[in-house]
């Protein structure tokens, strides 16, 4: 078996028109065999109907066929357990935010949906005995490390924590950031984000003053914001994704624009069922976005060129297999497409075809040899 290939350098512009443009100008081969193969083979044809592709990875056309691994995503959780959270001993009730965020937050974990993710865990604060030991503690270091989402010790660590003290935001999501670059810089070709998780602004409660106080240096919301803007302009480049629980929490809008995620998701708390719910819908939307689904392109054997007009993607669930078309700009939510036209490195899946492999857990193939199937429209 022999992967399709045709030498020296190969125009790509044709995928231009051919993507959603009409038979007559497609530089497919066209055809009405299933197989894909047109008059003169897989390379060759008519050009007068269009492209149908192959029926599966088994068509006769198909002359290799690679296996593509959907590339995961980690999330760096930085969860607040302060005493507004539910500390009992200073008079807030649990029910009302700890216990259905924490819900939520197992729920999501737990979900078959994210068994593609890997997760890390850090909560704060985590030494409360003092504001300084609050402020001070080496936030980069997670109490659940990076993991696969599924894994049980996310539930059980937060099963195992009861909120108390104050909201040392800066140095918590600088400590999520940094371990967020770590993550990235050790894994390049997988997406990392943050995820902040919070009940109120930072500082804490000086009973000497009768005031909430900064408590950390520069622990405000203009340097948590300043803080998630350097992440997400950075390089590697962090975004930061804002859950505010609880009343009059606007001002973490900015943390959410600076971390370049657009808008903090405000969770309000006078239903426990709500709240709950609010907080799934929430990390499902993080999930959504942030779940990657694209696959390299094998490289072609030296002095050799892929041809890109040879290759068509395939994805086995549970119902079986199905080939998508190939979809300019993703006009066909269930089809693919090319990173770079000009220079294809990459094959991406468009937003129904990605979610059709992330939710069944589908095999991704890559096949080789049979003219592309098109979406045209």
């Amino acid at each position: 078996m022999k992967r399709v290939l045709v030498a020296g350098t190969l125009a790509l512009s044709g995928v231009v028109s051919i993507a959603c443009g009409s038979a007559g100008d497609s530089t497919f081969n066209d055809g009405s065999n299933t197989d894909g193969q047109g008059a003169n083979g897989p390379n060759g044809g008519s050009g007068e109907l269009p492209e149908i592709g192959p029926s599966g990875t088994s068509s006769a056309c198909v002359t290799e066929v690679a296996g593509a691994e959907l590339a995961p995503t980690n999330l760096v959780f930085v969860y607040d357990k302060s005493g507004s959270m539910g500390d009992v001993a200073t008079g807030y009730d649990p029910a009302k935010r700890w216990l259905p965020v924490g819900s939520g937050l197992k729920q999501f974990f737990a979900d078959p949906y994210s068994k593609t993710l890997r997760a890390s865990l850090q909560f704060f604060p985590l030494s409360d005995d003092t504001i300084d030991t609050a402020c001070a503690h080496p936030y980069a270091s997670p109490v659940v490390p990076l993991s696969p989402a599924s894994d049980p010790a996310f539930i059980a660590a937060i099963d195992s924590m009861k909120p108390s003290g104050g909201t040392p935001t800066l140095p918590a999501l600088a400590g999520g950031i940094t371990h967020a670059k770590e993550i990235a810089s050790a894994r390049p070709g997988e997406k990392t984000a943050v995820v902040l998780v919070t009940d109120g602004e930072p500082g804490f409660w000086d009973p000497s003053k009768n005031a909430y106080t900064p408590g950390c240096a520069n622990n405000d919301v203009a340097h948590v914001a300043a803080a998630a803007r350097q992440a997400f302009e950075g390089t590697p480049s962090i975004p930061t994704y804002v859950i505010g629980v609880g009343p009059k929490l606007e001002s973490l809008q900015a943390v959410a624009t600076a971390g370049g995620t657009g808008a903090a998701v405000m969770v309000d708390v006078n239903d426990p069922a709500s709240t709950k719910s609010t907080i799934v819908s929430a990390l499902d939307a993080i999930r959504r976005r942030e779940l990657s689904c694209d696959f390299s392109l094998p490289p072609p054997p030296p002095g050799e060129t892929l041809d890109p007009y040879a290759v068509n993607v395939a994805i086995t669930g549970a119902s079986g297999e199905r080939v998508l078309g190939y979809s300019k700009e993703c006009a066909s939510p269930d089809g693919w497409h090319y990173d770079d036209i000009s220079n294809p490195q990459r094959i991406l899946l468009c937003s129904a075809a990605c979610t059709a492999a992330r939710e069944t857990n589908g095999k991704v193939s890559i096949a080789f040899g049979c003219k592309t199937k098109l979406d045209v429209h």
